[in-house]
């Protein structure tokens, strides 16, 4: 019986890799795509890096130069150009390419992020059987693994997510260097995954909960959004164990689970549930399930954030927000991290992992020192920080938080703060001691800033209250949303929030409906000034009877 040609294929590149580790990765992929070509594995399983050689022309040029996308505003329509693609000895012909990015964007001239589809402007046609395929330009992982790493972990736990691999640009002439590539999102994707790709991909890619009107990407019905105001209208239900009813009828819990979990593992703090941000949304019409998938993972295992976050953090997420808090299935997903944490996700395991992902793209940029060894520093320093998770996840499971014991019109006081501003807004925070008081402020002094104090507390169902006196100083009488104000995170509403240089008492209240970290927060926004809250003031307490 005859071999098949991707077996073929398969074969010529592993003799190439028996002489020599590699004697030749451009050899190997070479005779590998004359055998296979449009076998996407090459890419994503046996870890080829092909060199991808990008032609635009001058007018194509202009065009991307004319584009800016500035983190924090609104992103203005992305324009395609079209572009010529060489890969060895394939070409690729009018392919749809356009700049990508929001905080990772880079100009063109620079080293900047694409998409490009191949089959837009080019029916039929694909890059090793994919349409569509993005080039990040992995600014903010400068292991190059972080995507790659944690979307198997995603896959490997039963969720979807697209595939990773590596690639060596050149833009008109121009070494830009290493990238990650990324399958492309597509119907060829979700017929992977799903029975049928008939459902609308929503995106959450660029911020935003569901709550929003999310991009349709794809979905044979776009203005049919009834599956996500269903699933909202389930998340506001009030009463927890009606809620888990019918969050059950609409969600894929199982592997809403697994994704929650796989997210706190990663401390993938810029993701759906902590986010909300980075996620895509699909409506499975074969069993009329919404099902949550990853993305823009290149900040995980505590980049930005500290190895030891909780393990139940606050949920941003609406809807992690409305499931998680239910007493039931907070315990299956704290059961389902102890189980990763102790079966797939083992340290000695991750570590082997990361390792045997690295050897093949040393090989490919065996003539690039330099790169290999910054990478390496690297990934040395993501294997340190996932020691530290691993270490800080078995901790926290073994002496579990406990809700605090509060009984209605007990008071305690709140002392445990700590500082948080935005990236497009920065203010500076600081501690001191004045007349007698301990102090918590937050300066701004480059114009519209937005900073605050925040305490996280575990707490049961039950009604509460924050409480605690605040001042501003050196505002003036600035219009608009510009004070202070104490309130609970989640909460929009600037109710409340005042300019008053004397010192002010604020009281907040809000519901817990089910048991969650809430996370307290005292908050200045303004163009200068001063916002202050006196700690000593700053108390919970309990509003209503406790109930079972």
């Amino acid at each position: 019986m005859g071999l098949s040609s991707r077996v073929i294929g398969r074969l010529m590149v592993l003799l190439c890799m028996s002489f020599g580790g590699f004697l030749s990765l451009p050899a190997a992929e070479s005779a590998a795509k004359q055998t296979v070509k449009g076998d996407a594995e090459l890419l994503f399983q046996d870890k080829l890096v092909p060199r991808i050689q990008v032609e635009i022309s001058p007018e194509g040029m202009e065009v991307l130069r004319n584009y800016h996308q500035v983190w924090g505003k609104p992103r203005p329509e992305r324009v395609d150009v079209r572009a010529t693609l060489r890969e060895g000895g394939h070409v690729y012909t009018n392919v749809a390419l356009h700049l990508k990015g929001s905080y990772s964007f880079q100009a063109i001239d620079a080293k900047p992020s694409l998409t490009l589809n191949f089959d837009k402007g080019n029916h039929g046609q694909s890059f090793h059987g994919l349409g569509k395929i993005h080039l990040n330009n992995s600014v903010q992982d400068p292991t190059y693994f972080s995507e790659k790493f944690a979307r198997e972990l995603f896959r490997e736990v039963g969720v979807p997510s697209t595939r990773v691999g590596h690639a060596l640009v050149e833009i008109n002439g121009r070494n830009t260097g290493l990238y990650i590539l990324v399958e492309g999102w597509s119907k060829s994707f979700l017929k992977q995954h799903f029975s049928s790709a008939k459902g609308n991909l929503y995106d959450g890619g660029s911020g935003g909960d569901i709550t929003k009107e999310l991009k349709v990407e794809s979905g044979e019905d776009p203005d049919d959004r009834a599956a996500v105001t269903n699933l909202i209208a389930a998340c506001r239900i009030k009463d927890p164990s009606a809620r888990r009813t019918r969050l059950a009828e609409l969600l894929d819990l199982d592997r809403f689970i697994n994704f929650a979990a796989t997210e706190v593992f990663l401390v993938h703090w810029d993701g759906y549930c902590m986010g909300p941000n980075n996620y895509k949304l699909f409506h499975d019409v074969s069993r009329n399930k919404m099902v949550f998938m990853p993305h823009g993972l290149d900040q995980t295992f505590e980049v930005s954030r500290s190895s030891s976050i909780s393990i139940t953090p606050h949920f941003n997420g609406t809807v992690a927000k409305a499931l998680l808090s239910i007493p039931e299935e907070r315990k299956r997903f704290l059961d389902r991290l102890a189980s990763l944490s102790t079966n797939e996700f083992r340290y000695d395991l991750l570590s082997s992992r990361l390792q045997q992902m690295a050897a093949p793209l040393r090989t490919a940029l065996a003539s690039e020192p330099d790169v290999i060894e910054n990478m390496q520093a690297s990934l040395v320093n993501m294997q340190a920080r996932m020691a530290q998770r691993c270490q800080s996840v078995a901790d926290q499971l073994r002496n579990p938080t406990k809700p605090l014991a509060l009984t209605p019109g007990m008071e305690i006081p709140l002392r445990s703060w700590s500082f948080k501003t935005g990236i497009t807004k920065p203010a500076s925070g600081r501690r001191t001691r004045q007349d007698g008081k301990d102090l918590l402020q937050v300066l701004a002094r480059n114009g519209d800033s937005t900073g605050s104090w925040r305490a996280s507390v575990l707490l049961e169902s039950g009604l509460y209250e924050i409480s605690g006196d605040a001042r501003v100083q050196g505002l003036g009488n600035a219009p608009g949303t510009n004070g202070v104000i104490i309130r609970a995170s989640g909460e929009r509403s600037t109710k409340g929030i005042s300019i008053n240089p004397e010192w002010k008492h604020f009281r907040y209240d809000f519901e817990v409906r089910g048991i969650e970290d809430v996370e307290l927060v005292c908050e200045f926004r303004g163009p200068k000034g001063m916002g202050e809250f006196d700690v000593s003031s700053l108390k919970l307490s309990r509003k209503d009877a406790k109930k079972d």
